[in-house]
């Protein structure tokens, strides 16, 4: 059973690491802006959820999950909290903005989240990633 909790943890990061992959995509294709934010990952995450994984993609997250998953963090942690937060909590609710660019990815973002809140997940795990997304916007007001 071990051996099974290891495979969904591996299969989480590489979805993980294929919506962070989505939303660099989207900030290089923004033209406002050069550093990444909060919406471009939801975003990210959205189309990860809505759009299954090529063979190729598969394969490439699986390889980097299991890098990720291998790796040896103990040394990054004094590092990682010394980075300041920027982060504040809006007050009021507002959409989630997107980029302009009407290439492939942006344009299915923009569909993705158009359908987001119709969108039937066909299993549990999906379904807990999209409830985490939802729950996510909710907690920082941001509607899709």
């Amino acid at each position: 059973m071990e051996q099974v909790n290891i495979n969904l943890i591996k299969a989480y990061i590489a979805q993980m690491e294929s919506a962070v992959k989505i939303s660099k995509v989207l900030l290089d294709h923004n033209n406002d802006s050069d550093e990444l934010s909060g919406d471009d990952i939801i975003c990210g995450l959205v189309y990860r959820l809505m759009t299954p994984l090529t063979e190729r993609e598969m394969s490439e997250s699986l390889r980097e999950a299991d890098e990720i998953f291998n790796k040896d963090y103990s040394s990054d942690e004094e590092e990682y909290d010394s980075i300041e937060e920027k982060y504040e909590k809006p007050e009021i609710s507002r959409k989630i903005k997107t980029n302009n660019c009407n290439c492939d990815i942006c344009s299915k973002v923009r569909v993705c989240l158009l359908n987001f809140k119709n969108y039937e997940p066909n299993d549990e795990l999906a379904q807990r990633f999209k409830d985490s997304i939802a729950e996510t916007c909710e907690i920082h007001k941001i509607y899709i």
